[in-house]
């Protein structure tokens, strides 16, 4: 009994003292107990490292992102520097020029000027319309008054506007109006020929589509008080402002 206890605790004694490769299994172990904590350390260190090369442009991954966003940078600065060159050019184009110069006042600005230009447009080509039935007006006028008319006066002094066409021939005088239809112009052209005593030899009136009045007379001066021209051009200038 013993012997055989004997030989157990040589068995065992010996087993340990001559298993190297059982020892090195063990202190193996004891480095695979530690390999966990060291791994995690590793692994924070190499995204560490990682984060550096993103956020320092280190790398290809961080100069790829640096080189974008300075891209979109200058695109950006680009933009607002031609959206503020349009700004200012189009603030140079408006005739009473904003005195604040914010890009909401200026776009205002610019509405409200086109606005104006749409409405003077509108009126010009009202006015071109009815200066042109005028002209057609006037030719049937005249006509007409030319196969009607006995004695010819031979005119040799004519002064025109826009609307008004006089001829002048010593005394006497041929004034033919265009105008808007207007409430009492005829007894305005009348009173001014009275004021200057100019006597009347012939009238004619036409209304062209009831907007248009074409007015034409043949005076002739009853005084020789001023000169005959001189009187004349006075008439047509009090007469003016009521055409116009």
């Amino acid at each position: 009994m013993a012997k055989d206890q004997g030989y157990d605790m040589d068995f065992l004694l010996g087993y340990n003292s001559s298993s190297p490769s059982n020892y090195n299994i063990l202190g193996e172990s004891k480095e695979n107990m530690n390999s966990p904590d060291q791994t995690k350390e590793g692994e924070f260190v190499n995204k560490k490292r990682n984060r550096e090369i993103v956020t320092g442009g280190e790398g290809t991954n961080g100069k790829y992102i640096d080189s974008d966003h300075e891209m979109h940078l200058s695109i950006e600065r680009e933009r607002r520097k031609k959206m503020k060159d349009m700004y200012s050019s189009l603030q140079s184009l408006l005739p009473p020029r904003p005195s604040k110069g914010d890009k909401s006042t200026i776009v205002e600005a610019a509405v409200n000027y086109i606005k104006d230009l749409e409405q003077t447009r509108e009126k010009l080509e009202k006015k071109k319309q009815e200066m042109s039935q005028c002209a057609s007006a006037l030719k049937q006028i005249m006509a007409t008054s030319k196969s009607n008319e006995k004695p010819k006066v031979a005119f040799d002094r004519t002064w025109a506007a826009s609307n008004m066409v006089m001829n002048i021939c010593g005394d006497e005088a041929q004034i033919s109006i265009c105008t808007a239809h207007k409430q009492g112009i005829m007894t305005h052209i009348a009173s001014v020929l009275h004021n200057h005593s100019i006597d009347v030899i012939s009238a004619t009136i036409a209304n062209a589509n009831g907007q248009t009045s074409m007015i034409q007379f043949h005076g002739k001066q009853a005084s020789g008080a001023n000169s005959a021209e001189e009187t004349y051009k006075q008439v047509a200038a009090e007469i003016m402002p009521w055409i116009a």
